[in-house]
């Protein structure tokens, strides 16, 4: 009878030991911590105004999930200009060119012959082989003869060479930070990649401009390029704009050179604020430092009365 107290008194203490030390330790914890935020005690507790504030939803922060890799509203396209004046005229030159008499120069046609010639014009057939540096009176069809080396004042054309920029830089006060060519890749520097274009670093926000004059191809996301803007210009030439913050033009709009057509951004895949700048011609890329130095000849003659031509 007494060894089998013993055996219950066994059995009981195992079994409360064993409650005791595998039970989960948390159990308490929450039973005692969901019987705190039911009791009545706790309902009516107001919290400090100013630490409401800290725990209130950021107004923008949807919009910053949207834009990941983005710049929401940094810069409102309300603040941007419209235009922004770039120098397109490098030097201008003025020019002379002495020409001679109307009749100073005649051409040789059928059945002409030095006399006949020199009888039109009132001069000698000597005169006419010395200002041409004929041995003989033979002369060709086609043949250009100077009749009178003389040069009248009245026969100065003046005119004017104007030298002009084709490209302008698309972010006037950015800093190059990377060059044309191959380069280390940014985001693994062990590799070396081709880079098509030029980077130049601004802060979020900055005006882009239109290089040139021509016809807004593209606008949206285009991938890695993020933000991007792609404008087809004169003689074969395109200009990409990427990772742009926001955008202000649209598809088929026509541009000058210096129209604002966005602003500064890092959308897409970029290390940090930039503009990627890209232009082509003919469908391949070329440096778009040696773009930016591209100049135009531009003639406007002027007629002796001072009329250009």
């Amino acid at each position: 009878m007494f060894a089998q107290w013993w055996f219950y008194l066994f059995i009981f203490l195992t079994i409360f030991l064993s409650s005791f030390l595998f039970s989960n330790p948390f159990d308490s914890f929450e039973s005692e911590l969901r019987d705190y935020i039911d009791s009545e005690n706790n309902q009516n507790v107001e919290l400090d105004p100013q630490i409401l504030q800290l725990f209130q939803p950021d107004e923008d922060s949807e919009e910053s999930l949207r834009s990941f890799n983005g710049y929401s509203p940094v810069s409102s396209n309300i603040r941007l200009p419209s235009h922004i004046s770039v120098a397109r005229l490098i030097s201008t030159t003025v020019i002379k060119s002495p020409k001679v008499v109307k009749g100073g120069s005649y051409l040789v046609k059928a059945k002409d012959t030095l006399s006949s010639i020199a009888k039109r014009y009132k001069t000698t057939v000597a005169h006419l082989k010395q200002m041409n540096g004929l041995k003989s009176d033979i002369i060709r069809v086609g043949q250009v003869l100077r009749i009178n080396g003389a040069v009248s004042s009245a026969s100065v054309v003046e005119g004017t060479v104007y030298k002009m920029r084709v490209f302008a830089m698309p972010v006037l006060n950015g800093k190059i930070t990377s060059h044309f060519g191959y380069r280390r890749d940014p985001f693994n520097p062990n590799l070396k990649n081709f880079h098509s274009g030029l980077d130049l670093s601004a802060p979020v926000g900055t005006p882009i401009i239109a290089s040139s004059d021509g016809v807004v191809e593209f606008t949206g996301r285009n991938g890695g390029y993020g933000n991007t803007i792609i404008i087809r210009h004169k003689d074969g030439y395109k200009t990409i704009y990427a990772h742009c913050s926001t955008i202000t033009v649209s598809a088929g709009s026509s541009v000058k050179m210096g129209t604002v057509i966005g602003s500064v951004g890092r959308t897409g895949t970029a290390t940090g604020a930039h503009l990627h700048f890209e232009v082509m011609h003919r469908g391949k890329f070329i440096n778009p430092e040696s773009a930016l130095k591209k100049v135009e000849i531009v003639i406007s003659k002027s007629s002796p009365s001072g009329k250009k031509s």
